[in-house]
């Protein structure tokens, strides 16, 4: 009789999925004239992947919890949108 040994649910899902943290853009606040920066923010800040989508909506994506987090507080605060 053959035995198939089933991988842990983690194991599973690291090999079907990356979780990701998203961060939807304020266009009320943040418009394409700023992405630039923003991108150059993220490939000298981000530790981890991230990617940013501009097409259908505009937000980035981060590998890690912590870049993120680092966007968002750079960029999504009430002050963090002011380029200095």
């Amino acid at each position: 009789m053959n035995r198939h040994i089933v991988g842990s649910i983690s194991e599973i899902l690291a090999t079907r999925s990356r979780a990701t943290f998203s961060y939807r853009i304020n266009f009320n606040r943040v418009g394409h004239s700023t992405l630039p920066k923003m991108k150059e923010w993220c490939e000298e800040k981000c530790q981890g992947l991230w990617r940013c989508e501009n097409i259908h909506a505009l937000y980035f994506q981060f590998e890690q919890e912590r870049d993120a987090t680092t966007f968002m507080l750079r960029w999504g605060g009430a002050e963090g949108n002011e380029l200095k």
